[in-house]
This record gives structure tokens, sequence and C-alpha cells, in this order.
């Protein structure tokens, strides 16, 4: 079947996605449900084997007068070069050696700096991997899916009910952690009563309604198939309106209004390396629906180091203000819409080619210390790598 299509549409058939996406749309049941245990085992695999950042990839970390913090279980010694620094005294308080995600979601979500009480962080991901709850689970930070979900015991605890709380991670094409809660386990009068809006605090206890109206999440995917279920996940394809299968079926589509919500309130937006695929063109509606009533939107920044190579960028220019694209190309002429053509690393520590210029964390109002901090009094600073100077703003 893929072949076939392949020879008439010029898709690549070695492309999961785009496999996922014709097995979605030809309505090919064998393939679509093969196609999420493909994907989820894969990525699992890839988990396992991976190998640790190298030290100069790693974050060294200062802190200072921070009573009763504790040491994120990834976090350790600082490098030699540190050590040394440390025992000659030019460096206060404590130091350790971050992994890279720790450092990105610490900066986006608030764990270094918790800001201002009306502080809202939404990270809105297409990616199935794990990457961000685990860095949340090192970092002990809670968030919401932004949907009411059930928890099986692996769950770990620091997701929260919908709602309750100032993180959200979105995320508008599934997780290899969620799976569906099999309805030919319930009568037809559980059925019936489940498909009524939940009600917190008045149903029973939010984490144990298996099958309100999202999905049931595990730890990661082993505990996942423990049980024997399938991961959730829905192709980069328009048809997000549901996934379905022989058992199960959920409705994707308070996820996207979570989306939607955040986008309408939100006074910068980063996106972050992606490339703005044809056959996504869901969040061209999605960017625009959520922009429409936005009355506080200050800046997008649009993050891609493709856009350093002029092939490339001529593409995602078209993409994002050609005919059909992304954005009006006024916006790009107002200076609303910025291209950084830089990797997600310069974005969180850098500009790096002009010392003048503040941190694009400064920028979008991110800092690693309040604005009031200097060098000397900052609860944190950091190193880039294991020998590059000392930032804490």
């Amino acid at each position: 079947m893929q072949r076939d299509a392949a020879s008439r549409v010029p898709l690549n058939v070695e492309n999961i996605e785009e496999l996922f996406s014709l097995a979605s749309a030809t309505g090919d049941e064998e393939l679509a449900a093969a196609m999420p245990l493909a994907i989820a085992a894969t990525l699992d695999y890839a988990r396992q084997v991976a190998i640790p950042p190298a030290e100069w990839q790693r974050f060294q970390i200062g802190l200072l007068n921070q009573p009763g913090w504790n040491r994120p279980p990834t976090w350790t010694e600082p490098s030699l070069y540190v050590q040394d620094r440390m025992k000659q005294g030019d460096l206060k308080g404590l130091w350790y050696s971050c992994p890279p995600y720790d450092f990105y979601v610490g900066v986006m979500a608030g764990y270094f700096n918790k800001g201002g009480p009306d502080r809202r962080d939404t990270i809105v991901t297409f990616n199935y991997d794990l990457l961000l709850e685990e860095s949340c689970r090192n970092l002990g930070m809670r968030f919401s899916y932004g949907i009411q979900v059930s928890k099986n015991k692996s769950a770990p605890d620091f997701v929260i009910p919908k709602g309750d709380g100032r993180f959200q991670i979105l995320k508008l094409h599934g997780s290899m952690s969620w799976a569906n809660f099999p309805e030919y386990l319930f009568s037809p009068q559980e059925k019936a009563r489940r498909r009524q809006p939940f009600v917190p605090g008045q149903d029973e206890d939010w984490e144990n309604t298996a099958g309100w109206p999202g999905p049931r999440i595990f730890a990661d995917y082993s505990e996942l198939r423990k049980q024997n279920f399938s991961p959730l996940l829905l192709p980069p394809t328009w048809r997000k309106d549901s996934h379905t299968d022989q058992y199960s079926r959920m409705d994707f589509s308070s996820v996207w209004d979570a989306a939607v919500a955040a986008l309408r309130t939100a006074t910068n937006i980063i996106i972050l390396g992606y490339s703005v695929p044809s056959t996504d063109q869901h969040f061209r509606y999605l960017i625009a629906a959520g922009l429409r009533d936005n009355i506080s939107l200050r800046k997008i920044f649009f993050v891609n180091p493709a856009l350093a190579d002029e092939t490339q960028a001529a593409v995602l220019k078209d993409r994002l203000f050609g005919p059909g694209g992304l954005f009006r190309p006024e916006l790009q002429e107002q200076g609303i819409v910025e291209l950084l053509p830089v990797d997600t690393r310069e974005f969180f520590t850098g500009p790096h080619d002009n010392r003048g210029v503040q941190p694009y964390r400064v920028r979008i109002n991110r800092p690693l210390n309040p604005e009031s901090c200097t060098a000397d009094n900052a609860p944190f600073s950091f190193f880039e790598g294991p020998t590059r100077p000392v930032w804490y703003r």
C-alpha cells in the first residue's frame, strides 16, 4: 500500500511519521494500530541506549543562599575546572553539573526564577517522547497536561489536575506514556455515566477515575505495556478529532482547546525547532485561533538553526510568510515575528555574537534571577560548559 502511494505522490515511506499519516488517512486499521507501537518502542529503546551528555554539554550551576534546596538526582559534581575555581575562592556557594534539558525546562517553567503571581508557562509540543516529563521529575516540578487524566499507580505524582497550576505541558499528538482505558471493560450504564462531564470535588478522586474523558497515564512506555495497553499517539495529519481503535475512543479537542486558550493570553511565543511541515495544517489554524483575540502579544520568536543556511531559510520563510503561510508578512516587517538562526542551547544561553545585546531569556522575561540581582547576590549562576564564563541573568 505505502509503495503504491509513493509511486504517485512524493511520499518518503522511510519516514515513519509520513507512513503513520498515510495509514491514518487510508483507514488501514492493522497498520494504523502497529504504528504507535513501533514509534513508542523505538523512542523507548533510544532512551535506554542514549549516551549521557558529555561534560562540555552540561551546565555548571551555582547556588547561593538557597536554604532547604535539594539537589536533583541527575545533578552531579561540578567539572574539575569549577572545582578548581571554588578552591581558589573565585566562586561562591554550591556548584553542580546539570543536564541540558533540566536547564532548559528550569528556565522555561520557573524552577530557577518563579516570577510574579500572574506568571503562566505553557509548553505546546508535537513530540511523543517523555524528555519534558523526565526533566520535571528531576526538578520536582508539578505540571498539568491541560486535560483531565487518570493515573496508573506507576505514574509520577507531580502531574496535577487540569487547570490546577501555573505550568502546562500540552501534547497535541499524544504521548508514549498515555493510553485509553478500554471501554469494553465497562457496562453500558457505566459507559453512559462516564460520558457525563467530570466535576472535580463531586465525583470520585481524579486519580482513580480510569476512563474519564482524558487518557490514563503511566510512568513510561514499559509500564504501559506491562498491562497490555497501546500508546495513544496521533499522526501529524489533519485528522486530529479523535483516536479510534476497536476498543476505545478519545477526543483530543480539549488538549487543542487548552493550547488555543494559552495562545490567547500569551505575551511571548517561542517556536523552537519547528519546521512548519506541509502535512500539519492544523498548527496554522491553531495559531490563527489563538492569536485572533490576543491583545497582549509582544513578540513571536521563530527559533531554528536551519535559518542560517540560505537554501533552507528560503524554504522556511516561504512556509512562514508565503501564500497560505503561518503568518502575515507584515508581522515580520513590524518586528513582531523575529527569526533567530540559532539552536535551542544558544537560545537559552545567548546571544554570543554581541555582548551588548540582552540574553534571549531576558527578552522573553524568563531570566535566571530577578532583575534586581547582581553577580554578587544572585541565587543562581551558571557556566555554559566546563570553562565558559559565569552568567547570572
